[in-house]
């Protein structure tokens, strides 16, 4: 017997295949409908198709079962949704929702509903929902029921299966340090944080077990977070339906836990179980990707990101091929990047202080007005720029690079970017030899007494045994280089040039600029502002800001920001 999604189809014409066996995470800047699209979801297994008004994101889903009506029945027999004779109808009727006073459906009608694939009056017991507003009522206490049957809430389940109850102790002490217990000598079943420290005996109790088991707190009145961790995993990962709805799981939780729950949720969720997300936590996100990596044991995982910048639902569909290939991108799994399914936009730099300048600058080129929602990120150098901007593109997130003037000294590495951009080097191939010829002709070494100099001031008072630092080693280094045109490139920019070496210079930003990377024609980051000592990055950086030059960018500063923006809203 399995039930699941086949197929979601959205407003905008996409078509989603969500995987039988796996996880559908729906991300999205905030206010995009995530949430809205989820309940969309469960409404449209609730009733008929076309009673669902209005639509907003799912014009209709396609339901995948298997099985007949009577393994159906049986099926959920065992998982302790019993039949039972109604003393008024005379007829076996299924459980009803928790909430109803009417009976749920009989079983005749029920068969007949499976076979119909009509499986609203079923909806209950084969899809459990996890919404935000509802993540913190009580639903880790139950009561004791007829042990002739199969349990029905999964705390009843811990109560009687002592590895599932290890299991899912070993869950909760890793996110928060402490076990869960359940004292088994009451009626009530009752989670309970921490631990006894003594092992459970054949009643009677004893009094020194009674005074263990009541000195823990009752797990339903701990903080939020403990709770809706908690609420999570048993409706989830202890007695799960065939389909699982989760709306901001995240919700409650500080990030280290976030991060876990989504890697817990990739790595436990039992097989042929279908699990739909919606998500606004990169942290989530991150341990979803973490607990799907391993390639023995990965499980399908679909990505759907979802838009309404332009006021038009829009939606960018990664398959499990694509996922997996992102799950082999370290670049992409191990840092930040993920986090731009987010946002609207990203804006792509070499290191983490060009993120910081360029952040600020384009607050204060914004001023007062709408907050453009985009995300500065880093890539620790220019070698990853184009891969990652590629991957987010494929994602769906309109994605911009920034990079100093010294992106265009290696042609093998514009080739490479070209490729992944969508470029053609047959374009820029004569302008990139212009210019490289011209670099490469100037060539400048400094006297050997200004060397001497510059060695003296970077030693200091240093002497005898005393070992230079690494920073010290690197400057050094640095200053020993024999400065050819690129180095006076990246000091000068475009000022520097002249004829046709400035031509095809110009040529190559306008190139470059329409394929969204934007090369600084100011050479290089330092030079923005050129007033302050660019010789130690971070020094320059903490002054820039400190001293609030960042909020008075010259007229090109500003030209450049407004042309990335614009990039980025077409």
């Amino acid at each position: 017997m399995q039930f699941g999604l086949s197929k979601l189809h959205l407003v905008d014409g996409a078509v989603v295949e969500p995987p039988l066996d796996g996880m559908t995470v729906f991300t999205g800047p905030n206010n995009s409908g995530k949430s809205l699209l989820l309940r969309e979801l469960v409404q449209q297994l609730q009733v008929h198709p076309g009673q669902v008004e209005p639509l907003r994101w799912i014009n209709a889903v396609e339901i995948y079962r298997e099985g007949s009506g009577e393994e159906l029945i049986a099926w959920l027999e065992s998982r302790g949704h019993e039949a039972r004779r109604h003393p008024q109808t005379g007829r076996r009727h299924l459980p009803a929702p928790y909430d109803s006073s009417e009976p749920g459906p009989d079983i005749d009608a029920a068969i007949i509903n499976w076979s119909r694939t009509q499986v609203g009056p079923l909806n209950h017991m084969l899809v459990s929902t996890q919404w935000t507003q509802d993540r913190l009522a009580n639903q880790t206490e139950s009561r004791q029921w007829d042990l002739r049957q199969p349990p029905s809430h999964p705390t009843q389940k811990l109560w009687e299966d002592r590895a599932t109850h290890t299991r899912f102790s070993q869950w909760f002490e890793d996110a928060f340090g402490k076990p869960i217990a359940i004292n088994r000598f009451i009626p009530e079943i009752r989670l309970q944080v921490g631990s006894t420290g003594l092992a459970d005996t054949a009643p009677p109790i004893t009094p020194e077990l009674r005074e263990a088991y009541s000195a823990l707190p009752y797990l339903a009145e701990q903080g939020d977070g403990m709770r809706a961790f908690a609420n999570i995993m048993l409706h989830t990962l202890v007695t799960p339906p065939p389909v699982i709805v989760i709306d901001e799981p995240e919700a409650f939780l500080h990030p280290p836990q976030a991060r876990l729950l989504g890697r817990y949720l990739a790595m436990y969720a039992p097989s042929q179980c279908q699990v739909f997300v919606a998500t606004h936590s990169a942290d989530f996100l991150h341990g979803v990707l973490e607990g799907n990596a391993n390639i023995g044991n990965r499980r399908p995982l679909s990505l759907v990101r979802i838009s309404r910048v332009s006021g038009v639902p829009e939606s960018r569909i990664l398959s499990p091929e694509v996922v997996s290939d992102i799950l082999d991108t370290p670049l992409l799994r191990y840092s930040h990047i993920i986090s731009g399914l987010f946002h609207d936009g990203v804006v792509l730099c070499e290191a983490e202080g060009d993120c910081a300048f360029y952040a600020a600058t384009f607050d204060a080129v914004r001023g007062t007005g709408q907050h453009g929602n985009l995300a500065f990120l880093h890539v620790n150098g220019k070698a990853r720029l184009s891969d990652a901007a590629q991957k987010l593109r494929a994602c769906g997130i309109p994605t911009a690079v920034i990079a100093d003037l010294d992106f265009l000294n290696d042609s093998a590495k514009i080739r490479q970017a070209l490729t992944a951009l969508g470029g053609e080097w047959d374009r820029v191939k004569h302008e990139v030899r212009t210019l490289q010829e011209h670099a490469s002709s100037s060539v400048i070494s400094s006297p050997a007494s200004e060397i001497k100099k510059e060695i003296a001031s970077i030693i200091g008072n240093a002497s005898g045994r005393i070992a230079l630092s690494q920073h010290q080693i690197d400057k050094i280094t640095e200053l020993l280089k024999t400065a050819n045109g690129w180095k006076i490139l990246k000091s000068s920019g475009l000022t520097g040039l002249s004829g046709d070496p400035h031509n095809a210079a110009r040529h190559l930003l306008e190139y470059f600029a329409s394929l969204g990377v934007f090369l600084v024609p100011v050479g290089e980051l330092e030079c923005w502002v050129r007033t302050i000592p660019g010789s130690n990055k971070s020094a320059w950086l903490t002054r820039v800001l400190d001293e609030g030059h960042h909020q008075n960018p010259s007229n090109e500063l500003q030209e450049f920001t407004a042309r990335i923006v614009s990039y980025l809203k077409q």
